[in-house]
């Protein structure tokens, strides 16, 4: 019951007014080097972000541009091969939803939702679900450059970026 529950607050639209249209820019790394260590909130824009993950490998990326209050942005990515007659797949694949709770004195912006992570084949038979609970991403009007750990999942290297943006 809970997971359909979670599901309906997910895909129901927030049912205060929209603010301003917003672009949400969504992440997904897998480190490469063990020793690489994820920032909490890495400085800068898109290039500044992408130099940071050096120690990582971009998995998938979504630009959402005009993102509403309310609306569900969804990135799945995923490589499926046949592993000796059986189906392998590697992928990420996520439902987050986004919230814009701004006044006029102030904006806020939340993203969360539930990102699965599937590692089948070669030896390996993982999938397991995050849930990432609603995080506040200031916008980047507001003076700072920025992306923001959603969340990492430490046993597969996965970790999850946001950033919110004016529509120009």
């Amino acid at each position: 019951m809970l997971k359909y529950v979670l599901g309906l607050m997910l895909l129901l639209p927030h049912l205060a007014t929209a603010g301003e249209v917003r672009n949400v820019n969504f992440a997904a790394f897998q480190k490469v080097d063990k020793n690489f260590e994820y920032e909490a909130v890495v400085e800068g824009q898109f290039s500044d972000f992408i130099a940071a993950m050096k120690g990582s490998q971009i998995l998938a990326l979504a630009h959402t541009a005009g993102a509403i209050d309310g609306d569900v942005i969804t990135l799945q990515t995923s490589v499926l091969r046949d592993e000796s007659g059986d189906l392998g797949d590697f992928g990420v694949d996520c439902q987050l939803s986004y919230k814009d709770e701004s006044s006029k004195e102030d904006t806020s912006f939340l993203l969360g939702g539930l990102c699965k992570i599937i590692k089948v084949g070669r030896g390996e038979n993982l999938r397991k679900t995050l849930f990432i609970p609603h995080t506040n991403i200031p916008d980047t009007s507001q003076g700072f450059e920025g992306w923001f750990m959603l969340d990492e999942d430490e046993k597969t290297g996965i970790a999850f970026y946001a950033n919110v943006s004016a529509e120009h």
